[in-house]
């Protein structure tokens, strides 16, 4: 059994390891929880404590403790917790939590997940942003506050407690093919039909290159690049950015 050290902890999956006579361990995954399971509640219907580390449980504890997680599944109970401040550097235990059941109600723990802000695969652990202003202190019924938690990158989460959507949006922009920045400018070729803002926009000009324009200058390098699907162009002095 896996719990999270949350307050309350919580089940959120079920496992069997087995040892054969070469003494070669097994491991099946039963079931993994994304509507958790108190241990708490788990305790009171069992009438014993259980153990806050890693162990063998005796069999009939182990008996009773199945016994009392398939009524809590039938009958599920409402967990509250305390919700801490949103914040991309450290997250609050509550909000851990949220993030895991979060991923768990996506699917299955192992499936590449998206970023809801930029939709690229989130290649680190995703962040769980929470729109709640104020939400530090306030008490949290996990199921109805789960589904409000956004699934994020890194480098989005950090984004969104910037001062304005603008930069969030600019963030979201493709990435820099040779130096990695984001937030590049975006390239207009011909004559604007509007003035643009020369801090969100770059004029290319009336003549148009040979092939394919490029879309984004970026800020730090000053290279121009596109967005294309890979193997569809062939021009090797324009910086491709592969999606």
């Amino acid at each position: 059994m896996t719990a999270l050290e949350s307050s309350p902890p919580l089940i959120v999956s079920l496992e069997v390891i087995e040892e054969d006579e070469n003494e070669e361990i097994t491991y099946r995954n039963l079931a993994i929880f994304s509507d958790p399971i108190s241990v708490i509640d788990a305790q009171h219907l069992i009438g014993a404590q259980l153990p806050r580390r890693s162990q063998y449980l005796k069999q009939p504890l182990a008996e009773k403790l199945l016994e009392s997680m398939g009524a809590l599944i039938a009958d599920p109970r409402p967990i509250f917790i305390t919700a801490g401040p949103c914040d991309a550097l450290q997250s609050a235990q509550a909000n851990e939590v949220l993030s895991v059941m979060a991923v768990l109600q996506k699917g299955s723990p192992w499936e590449q997940l998206e970023c809801r802000i930029c939709d690229r695969e989130i290649l680190d652990e995703p962040e769980a942003h929470l729109p709640h202003v104020d939400q530090h202190g306030l008490r949290w019924e996990i199921q109805e506050h789960v589904d409000e938690a956004v699934l994020m990158c890194s480098d989005c989460h950090d984004m969104a407690h910037q001062p304005t959507l603008q930069q969030l949006r600019n963030y979201a922009r493709p990435a820099c093919p040779k130096c990695g920045e984001r937030n590049p400018r975006q390239i207009i070729w011909g004559m604007p039909a509007f003035i643009p803002d020369p801090d969100d926009f770059v004029v290319a000009g009336c003549v148009l290159p040979m092939g394919p324009m490029a879309q984004w200058e970026c800020r730090a390098c000053s290279s121009r690049y596109l967005v294309a699907d890979a193997g569809e162009l062939a021009y090797p002095e324009l910086m491709v950015h592969h999606e």
